[in-house]
């Protein structure tokens, strides 16, 4: 009797077992990146390494159309299925219906409404502050009713719906989010996207698990995790070996080699933000002597770099060297003959560098050692350039964000998104303007934009006529040329390496988009 209860109990569990196994044939996905954000709370946790993840977690309120056009210019229905003008200062904005988060609650006009206010981004006291960039014309915003969500503003704003494909249009829940708080909700986030979040561990790895209640339909993956593997030749091996899908970040010198490999392929495209060397403009005696507060020594620095060739040799066609802030992502704003006030031109640079107070000075320059790809290579030319010119460079290159960002420096790396509402707005007065961190970040700050800057960008972002518009804005970039605070180098590239396991469709963006649509098994 005992042998048959144990037979019977063995294949009871057996067939209970083998549709538990059979249910889902999904593969589970391991992507190697080279690093990992603290946070992967929408705002709090805005940045490079955390806009791979987010669009697996979040969904946007308002959607970009990159199913037709891959720089997503259009926008789609997202969290919202309509909005429309009610008045120069209103917009309303239809919920869709019947989204779950991840915990299981249906998501409300209420939670969107919550994600967008003053308690959370804009207010005296807000929770994540950083969010203001987002919201600096927002006067109320308002749950109507289930599922209609109101946004007065303070001036009239044309574009508004394009704000709501940044970051500050993920979504998040009330409830929960207050309930953990900030820093805890980034470390285990709900969102109504197709995967959701079941481990993180900013120093390793964050993993996902395939969310089957999501609206857009069932996720291609049972899970996916993001693994931090630093060096290029572990990722590699770890393609070549099929312990990875997916990396990032391939060497221009190896992508001749990665192409090179069967069941593997390179991919990529040009990205949503621009790489940048911030000069500091300021006299700022408790951090000693400051050269490069001479704007002709910036003259100098500027007109001794040939952006054109650096960005050729490192990325062939498949990026471009910006005039300052001409950005064919903003193409109202855009027009290719637009050339830089200080251009690359050697005799230019002897002059303004004789024409400066400069006596051979240290200049500081703070670099995070692999921030983005080929920057290290480019900054060994960079360096080369301005010290065969005369000028006396030591570079500081450091590990993290936070050794880079402090004082001293001269010149520092940075990068400039473009994400926000279909202008150059966010990269010109989010990065520049008087509140951005370039002009208030205590430990970091390097410029103050002058008076005329800031009365000229208070009426661009006032006016709704574009070709005004357009006009303030050329205005704007006139005297920040004139200014010389930083030297525009490329239009960032995002590559990856992809098993041939899978069709997978890239947009130019670092954002890497995971869900139903976009990637299939093969």
């Amino acid at each position: 009797m005992h042998i048959f209860k144990t037979a019977l109990v063995a294949a009871v569990a057996g067939m209970l077992a083998f549709p538990a196994m059979a249910q889902d044939t999904r593969p589970d996905f391991v992507i190697a990146v080279n690093g990992l954000y603290r946070s992967i709370e929408p705002i709090d946790g805005n940045s490079t390494n955390s806009q791979r993840i987010m669009d697996s977690i979040y969904d946007p309120i308002v959607g970009r159309n990159y199913a037709e056009d891959p720089e997503g210019g259009e926008l789609r229905p997202g969290l919202a299925t309509a909005w429309e003008q009610v008045d120069d200062l209103t917009w309303h904005f239809t919920i869709r219906e019947g989204v779950k988060f991840h915990n299981g609650q249906t998501m409300t006009a209420e939670d969107v409404a919550f994600t967008l206010s003053p308690e959370r981004i804009w207010g005296e006291n807000a929770l994540v502050p950083a969010g203001t960039r987002y919201t600096e014309s927002f006067a109320s915003v308002t749950a109507l009713d289930d599922k209609t969500v109101e946004v007065k503003t303070t001036i009239p704003d044309p574009n508004l719906p394009y704000r709501f494909v940044t970051p500050l249009g993920f979504v998040v829940p009330k409830a929960a989010y207050l309930e953990q708080g900030v820093e805890k909700f980034g470390q285990l986030p709900i969102g109504t996207g197709p995967y959701k979040v079941v481990e993180f561990d900013p120093a390793s790895h964050v993993k996902l698990e395939a969310f089957d209640d999501y609206w857009g339909g069932k996720p291609p993956l049972k899970s996916i995790e993001f693994r931090i593997v630093p060096e290029f030749s572990a990722r590699i091996a770890g393609m070549v070996s099929g312990e990875f899908d997916l990396m990032v970040n391939t060497p221009v010198d190896e992508i001749e080699t990665v192409k090179s490999y069967p069941g593997l392929h390179y991919v990529s495209r040009p990205g949503d933000n621009y790489i940048i060397l911030a000069y500091n403009t300021l006299e700022l005696p408790e951090f000693g002597p400051n050269p490069v507060a001479d704007v002709n020594l910036r003259y100098a620095m500027s007109a001794a770099i040939d952006r054109e060739t650096l960005v050729s040799s490192l990325w062939g066609d498949a990026t471009i060297a910006p005039a300052p802030f001409n950005f064919p992502d903003s193409p109202a704003y855009y027009d290719p003959s637009i050339k830089p006030l200080i251009g690359y031109d050697p005799e230019a640079a002897k002059a303004y560098l004789a024409k400066s107070n400069y006596k051979g000075e240290e200049v500081q320059v703070n670099l995070v050692r692999g921030a983005y790809p080929n920057f290290d290579l480019a900054m060994e030319y960079v360096a080369e350039q301005w010290r065969n010119l005369g000028i006396n460079v030591t570079l500081n290159i450091v590990d993290s964000w936070p050794l880079a960002l402090q004082h001293p420096f001269g010149v520092l790396n940075m990068s400039m998104s473009t994400t926000f509402d279909g202008t150059p707005t966010r990269s010109i007065w989010g990065f520049w303007g008087p509140d951005s961190a370039r002009a208030t970040r205590e430990a970091d700050r390097s410029w103050a934009p002058p008076a005329e800057f800031v009365e000229i960008g208070r009426q661009y972002l006032a006016e709704p006529d574009v070709t005004k518009k357009v006009a303030l804005f050329r205005q704007m970039v006139d005297i920040w040329e004139k200014e010389q605070p930083g030297l525009m180098l490329w239009r960032s590239v995002v590559d990856w390496v992809v098993s041939d396991k899978y069709d997978w469709t890239t947009i130019n963006s670092n954002a890497m988009l995971l869900g139903p649509g976009y990637l299939t098994v093969k």
